[in-house]
């Protein structure tokens, strides 16, 4: 049985509400919190049942609340007391510190608070006293990049209010070239970073970031970690990703492709399109990006060779340019840049693209009648055409002078209730696979969400990737404009691509 209570996140005025009643302007909790014999100002009741949101219990999904969230960033702790009742229970181990997020407070329906840590629920909880170091560290200083900036600062600010913690958090539209020119000038970088897969490797070559392989991720997505994984040790704990689909026109496509389509399917339906007249399908043909999907599902082994180079003329990806330019020989498929592509499909005249999950909150947003479907699966080989997923995530300065306040704040945001909260308000899938199996109920694209990230493919982290999208940017252009045979391109491609490997 799950006690869900499932709806949009409010970002914004409940920080106020949050703010007056840390100041005491509000009655008090149903318990007390003490940190070394020290009494902590907690919201009042309606605000602390208010910040609750779905954790995992013995009933299931419950609405509560991580302790780690009421608590400064602690250094380490050694004992917790938890009266509840007649009853104490106490917890003694030097991991109490990094477990404190895992143990969770439960409003029950008759006005007290249980307590859920270990499996366990201590029901009728009077008072909860932790002794540890607290970190005196200064100001943490963050920067945030890609959709959702607005978002990520209104949950920086919750986790400072709640924490008493300072932040600077710090809109930088490129995060890599930002911090790689702050570093070579001398400047101070900032505590945590955000950064995307692709990235990683330029940051390692700077020297730039610290190890986390200390923090506990049992939860978070493996695809998510393999995203941030060099010389096996990882960099960045993965936030959230995006995945590429198969978005249709409701009214060019009124009927949903099967679980189990194939690209026979897909062919069929956009003969159905060109017969009411309009454009079937169309998605950015020139990157590479989209192409490796279908190189995938045609039989390429996997985007990165051993030597940490993408081979582009590999069987797999010979098989996927013909059909692509079969289809554009028959009139399947447009080959159209991202903006001219979205305008067609938001104006009717086209009935399927090739997108990320970024765009649905766009396309909810001006109206259009749509749905989505993962990727088909390609009948002479069996396999899907395999999405790429795009992770984005925090990585932590190695020069940060707040290295204990960062770790807590990597904790709290790889952590069930940031991740609820950011991917319900921007469609995102998150790295946390705890809150997303939470979203079930209330996000209608779960499932084709959940399948695209079953066969989807990680876009590696080490610098191979970034060269093979750069050249075959061109090689593309030169293929599907007739300008080379795709043989040709494509050794001529592997040839430009061999020489960038041995440069390095």
């Amino acid at each position: 049985m799950d006690r869900r209570t499932p709806g949009p996140f409010r970002f914004g005025a409940v920080f106020l509400v949050i703010a007056m009643a840390l100041a005491g302007i509000s009655s008090l909790s149903a318990f007390e919190l003490n940190l070394n014999g020290m009494s902590r100002s907690l919201p009042d009741e309606v605000t602390l049942r208010g910040l609750c949101y779905l954790v995992p219990t013995d009933l299931g999904y419950e609405q509560g609340l991580a302790l780690s969230e009421l608590l400064p960033p602690l250094i380490d702790a050694w004992k917790l007391e938890c009266l509840h009742g007649k009853t104490t229970r106490l917890w003694q181990d030097e991991t109490l510190a990094e477990r404190l997020k895992g143990f969770f407070l439960i409003p029950s329906e008759k006005g007290t608070w249980d307590f859920y840590a270990d499996g366990t629920r201590h029901k009728d909880l009077r008072s909860l006293s932790i002794h540890g170091d607290r970190a005196e560290e200064g100001e943490l200083e963050v920067w945030l990049s890609w959709e959702g900036v607005p978002e990520l600062k209104t949950e920086l600010e919750r986790w400072s209010m709640l924490s008493g913690a300072k932040i600077r958090a710090v809109d930088v539209p490129d995060t890599r070239a930002k911090f790689l020119a702050t570093l070579r000038g001398g400047g101070r970088p900032p505590d945590l970073v955000m950064i995307q897969s692709d990235n990683l490797a330029d940051f390692l070559s700077a020297q730039a970031l610290q190890p986390l392989d200390r923090i506990e991720t049992g939860e978070l997505s493996a695809k998510g970690k393999e995203a941030f994984r060099i010389g096996e040790r990882l960099w960045a704990l993965p936030f959230y990703f995006d995945s590429q689909l198969v978005f249709y026109n409701t009214r060019l496509v009124p009927e949903a492709p099967r679980d189990d389509w194939t690209l026979d399917d897909l062919e069929r339906i956009a003969d159905s399109v060109a017969a009411k007249g309009r454009t079937p399908l169309s998605w950015n043909l020139y990157s590479a990006y989209w192409l490796l999907s279908f190189a995938s599902g045609f039989g390429k082994a996997s985007i990165s060779d051993p030597d940490g180079g993408v081979r582009p003329d590999d069987p797999g990806t010979k098989r996927a340019l013909a059909w692509m330019l079969d289809m554009i020989k028959s009139g399947r498929i447009a080959a159209l840049e991202r903006d001219a592509m979205m305008a067609r499909f938001a104006s009717g005249e086209i009935g399927m693209i090739l997108s990320g999950s970024y765009s649905i909150p766009e396309f909810e947003r001006i109206g259009l009648p749509f749905a989505v479907a993962p990727y088909p699966r390609v009948v002479s080989t069996g396999r899907p055409v395999a999405p790429l997923l795009d992770f984005k995530g925090f990585a932590m300065s190695r020069s940060s002078r707040s290295p204990v306040s960062a770790q807590r704040l990597l904790e709290h945001l790889s952590g069930i209730g940031a991740q609820q909260r950011f991917a319900a308000a921007l469609s995102k899938i998150p790295a946390n696979e705890k809150a997303w199996e939470a979203a079930r109920g209330s996000n209608r694209y779960h499932r084709q969400l959940s399948r695209s990230a079953e066969i989807g493919l990680v876009i590696p982290p080490g610098p191979g990737y970034a060269t093979y999208k750069n050249i075959m940017w061109k090689m593309l252009r030169f293929i599907f404009s007739g300008v080379m045979e795709p043989d040709k391109a494509l050794a001529e491609a592997r040839r430009l691509i061999d020489a960038n490997l041995r440069m390095k």
